[in-house]
């Protein structure tokens, strides 16, 4: 099976994981997924994670909502990584999908730890990425990946779409792309724009590196390009563009 990422209308941690649930709930019932993520991230604060699905320019795609109840200013990773690892012991996440979820934090906090000059990634203070939805995304992807059975497929993605112009972070005010995303796109392709925004967060663009075994270039996945297989799962980003923009992340899949 060869699965193809599209992430021409950019890549975040809910956008990702909305389309893998999205995927398998075309033939099974996610409610035991929302139950899981939804006490994996409790552990920090109690958290509902809900999912539908909702009309994106007139395909479906699955839309992700986390709610927590408390705000947090700082978390540093070594307490992340341990919330993390508190919340496979509260959940139904094997061994593939475990490393898997490691490892996307592992990227978050590599590039965080270069962005705010700290040697060791632990002891970085975290603000966006320090909360709840972070454990959903990162604990959510890696159970999807080895629920989906994704470990014996060839993954590929396209270029990443960053979006423009400015986003509000705990540092004030700074331009898109985020710095942490700055960091990891250093050796895949990325293209800025098309629209007003920030298309690409750390936690998505991390999610990717780590699923992703090659990368499709400009010509290959470009907006014109026609991916292959046929789209079995999408997930729909916060915004909403006026079309042709669909702010949406599709998943394809090529049998053989």
């Amino acid at each position: 099976m060869n699965i193809t990422l599209d992430l021409r209308c950019g890549v975040s941690g809910d956008m990702l994981l909305g389309a893998m649930i999205q995927y398998y709930s075309a033939s099974h019932d996610p409610s035991w997924i929302l139950s899981d993520l939804s006490e994996a991230a409790s552990i920090i604060s109690e958290t509902r994670v809900g999912f539908s699905t909702i009309d994106r320019h007139g395909r479906p795609a699955g839309r992700l909502e986390v709610k927590w109840k408390a705000d947090y200013d700082r978390i540093r990773g070594d307490r992340l990584v341990g919330y993390l690892r508190r919340a496979f012991e509260s959940s139904g996440i094997g061994r593939t999908g475990r490393e898997i979820s490691e490892k996307v934090m592992r990227r978050i906090l590599d590039a965080e730890s270069i962005v705010h000059i700290v040697r060791d990634p632990l002891e970085v203070h975290l603000h966006e990425t320090g909360t709840p939805d972070t454990i959903v995304d990162v604990m959510g992807i890696g159970l999807m990946y080895e629920t989906l059975e994704m470990d014996g497929a060839w993954i590929q993605s396209t270029p990443i779409s960053l979006g423009y112009g400015e986003v509000v972070t705990a540092h004030g005010r700074l331009q898109v792309p985020a710095p942490a995303v700055r960091v990891m796109m250093r050796d895949i392709p990325v293209r800025s724009g098309p629209v007003l925004g920030e298309l690409a967060t750390p936690t998505g663009v991390a999610a990717a590196l780590v699923m992703s075994e090659i990368w499709l270039d400009d010509r290959s996945g470009g907006d014109t390009s026609v991916l292959p297989g046929h789209v079995v799962g999408s997930g729909a980003g916060k915004r909403e563009y006026p079309p042709p923009f669909r702010n949406a992340l599709d998943i394809y899949v090529e049998d053989g």
